[in-house]
């Protein structure tokens, strides 16, 4: 294991906008390729849900809006699970 890794948020951070926003659409654009080769529904909907945010992020920094505060949450992959009792 790299010792010397950072979290991937810092490493986005020290990009230059225009690389980040890739970066950012690259991201949706994995999530989306992810989704469409999924067969359970639920990680298709939580697959489509990341792409949905990155793009979001991609988009808040394409109009100049830089504070990360106003940034939707990238959904972890189990915050998007419903309990099957609950549902």
């Amino acid at each position: 294991m790299n010792t010397n890794s950072r979290p991937m948020s810092q490493s986005f951070d020290l990009l230059p906008i225009a690389e980040r926003i890739q970066q950012y659409r690259d991201m949706a654009d994995a999530m989306l390729l992810k989704a469409k080769a999924t067969v359970d529904p639920d990680l298709v909907v939580q697959f489509l849900s990341m792409a949905t945010s990155w793009h979001a992020l991609a988009q808040q920094l394409e109009t100049g809006n830089l504070d990360p505060e106003s940034f939707p949450p990238i959904p972890k992959a189990d915050d998007t699970v419903q309990d099957p009792d609950q549902g």
